[in-house]
């Protein structure tokens, strides 16, 4: 539960954002993650996939500075009555050049929590999973196509959207850690539940009604509103810069009418008509929603302490062992189901 403290007044919402406290300009904290939480009093290890030191650098120590940057950048901005949703935070500052970094230090810390939220530590007594630098010999290992599947999701629903959605259980997971092997820098790899809106005599609907696989890279969040919002703002700057142009094509018609001159070129085409690819491109974003479920973050900061540079393929396949499932059943929408009508 987050609270958002101002005066008197207290607004009270459950969201991914963090919590709010009222200062001179309201204020993120560091966001609670009850089993990472933990970890820190303990001293123990996230058993499967991160040492202690690792989450400790990763999360109270990184999240902090993300935490203290943002909080520094709203302040130097004057913005002192943030929305106490994160993701609103994001979707009001995108298309704004100069609240960039406002941007940017939000959409990193959703995404680190968002990715960490996704996890649990496994039992240490039964777990297979090995915390190591590793070698570069391990890059030479050729992977086995008939390993048995570990950590297969339990939920029926969630199973039967990746059986249609990819064919099997392995063939997603063979995308979703081949995609976040592939990200060269800075990324994360999702899971998305992707929607095409139908409009019906009632009211807009999104319908969801199969999974897909994506990456975004550096400050980059699943979010296809903000694309749908970059093609608005698009249209709108072309629709000035045509008014403008229709404004001295008729300063120059008069200038000819004037002198006895025929003119034959026609500006409206140009006006009515756009191209197929902002066609296809409106089309694409404005009726269509993610909604992410599951996100890795493949970037090199989070092997590098515990695996080393050879080590982003071991870290992907522990990675994998320690998705809690039962969280990513959670965010699933419910599925869309064609009816045939007679």
């Amino acid at each position: 539960m987050y609270r958002l403290v101002s005066g008197n007044s207290r607004v009270v919402k459950k969201t991914l954002s963090p919590l709010l406290s009222a200062n001179r300009y309201a204020s993120y904290n560091l966001p609670s993650i009850p089993h990472l939480d933990s970890l820190r009093y303990s001293k123990e290890d996230f058993h499967g996939v991160y040492t202690n030191k690792a989450i400790n650098e990763l999360w109270f120590k990184r999240g902090q500075q993300l935490t203290d940057g943002l909080n520094q950048l709203l302040e130097e901005n004057g913005i002192n009555d943030p929305p106490a949703d994160l993701n609103a935070l994001i979707t009001l500052t995108f298309n704004k050049p100069e609240l960039y970094g406002v941007y940017s230090y939000a959409s990193l810390l959703h995404n680190l929590q968002f990715t960490l939220e996704s996890l649990k530590p496994l039992d240490e007594s039964t777990s297979s999973n090995k915390i190591r630098k590793c070698h570069p010999n391990d890059l030479l290992r050729t992977p086995n196509a008939y390993e048995k599947i570990n950590n297969e999701p339990l939920s029926p629903e969630l199973r039967n959207w990746i059986d249609e959605s990819f064919g099997s259980i392995e063939e997603f997971k063979t995308l979703f850690l081949n995609s976040a092997k592939a990200i060269k820098g800075d990324g994360l790899t999702w899971l998305v539940a992707r929607a095409v809106r139908r409009d019906t005599d009632s009211s807009p609907n999104q319908e969801y009604d199969e999974l897909a696989v994506m990456n975004t890279y550096n400050a980059g969040i699943v979010d296809d509103a903000l694309r749908s919002g970059q093609i608005t703002k698009l249209k709108e700057e072309k629709k000035y810069k045509l008014a403008a142009l229709k404004k001295k094509h008729e300063e120059r018609q008069k200038i000819k009418e004037e002198n006895g001159e025929i003119d034959s070129e026609n500006i409206e085409d140009n006006l009515i008509l756009g191209t197929v690819e902002e066609a296809e491109a409106l089309n694409s974003f404005s009726k269509r929603k993610l909604l992410p479920i599951l996100a890795i973050d493949a970037s090199s900061r989070n092997y590098l302490i515990d695996y080393g540079v050879f080590g982003k393929q071991q870290y992907l396949d522990n990675v994998w062992d320690a998705i809690d499932w039962n969280v990513v059943a959670q965010r699933l929408p419910s599925k869309f189901k064609a009816t045939v009508q007679l």
